[in-house]
């Protein structure tokens, strides 16, 4: 069984920041082994509630609470938004065990900007009664460019972008062809540990 958590690290000189540790050993200097993509010392833990968006904090915390799904685990720390860089793990869980399967990076070679903006509140197919009760009069036929849907997504920024990350960028990061997968081993955790590692990024 792997070993895995989190040590406050000085990442580069005057910031410092919480890095996954796995059987002792920095996450980071086994990308370094895996891959020379990018520098992955310098990214941040997105299992916070420092990244910029409350919908995006949601976000993660549906992926962490699934039994089998692409999680994301490090993003750019200069957005801190879902909107650079993007490193994913392939997580399996059973009743005593946690698995990263494959790591990697979330390419955006496929990625539609419109295609995102309109998987928020625009996209009636994931409508809800609920949905329909509160929208069904508005802007349920109205574009991005429309004032009554700018009004509204200005309004309930939060909201707006967690449908968003529901409809389009976690049905995204479910693709392999999405997914750059470098990672040469998987790690096998206790699941007990782990999810209280989980519940430790939020209290």
């Amino acid at each position: 069984m792997d070993d895995i958590e989190l040590r406050e690290t000085e990442i580069q000189e005057g910031w410092r920041d919480n890095v996954f540790f796995i059987n002792g050993k920095p996450l980071y200097e086994y990308f370094q082994e895996w891959t020379d993509f990018y520098k992955p010392e310098q990214l941040a833990l997105c299992w916070s509630e420092k990244v910029d968006y409350k919908g995006d904090t949601r976000f993660v915390r549906y992926c962490l609470s699934l039994e089998h799904a692409n999680v994301p685990i490090l993003m750019c720390p200069d957005d801190m938004d879902f909107s650079c860089t993007v490193i994913v793990a392939e997580v399996i869980k059973t009743d005593k065990t946690v698995t990263w399967n494959r790591i990697g990076s979330v390419l955006r070679t496929n990625w539609k900007s419109e295609d995102e903006q309109r998987s928020g509140v625009l996209m009636v197919e994931k409508y809800s009664d609920e949905d329909w009760e509160r929208f069904g009069d508005t802007f349920v036929n109205a574009n991005v460019y429309s004032p009554e849907y700018r009004k509204y997504a200005s309004e309930n920024w939060d909201d707006e972008l967690f449908r968003r990350r529901m409809n389009h960028t976690f049905p995204y990061y479910q693709e392999d062809k999405n997914i750059n997968w470098f990672s040469k081993c998987s790690f096998v955790f206790e699941r007990e540990k782990y999810e209280k590692l989980v519940e430790s990024c939020y209290s």
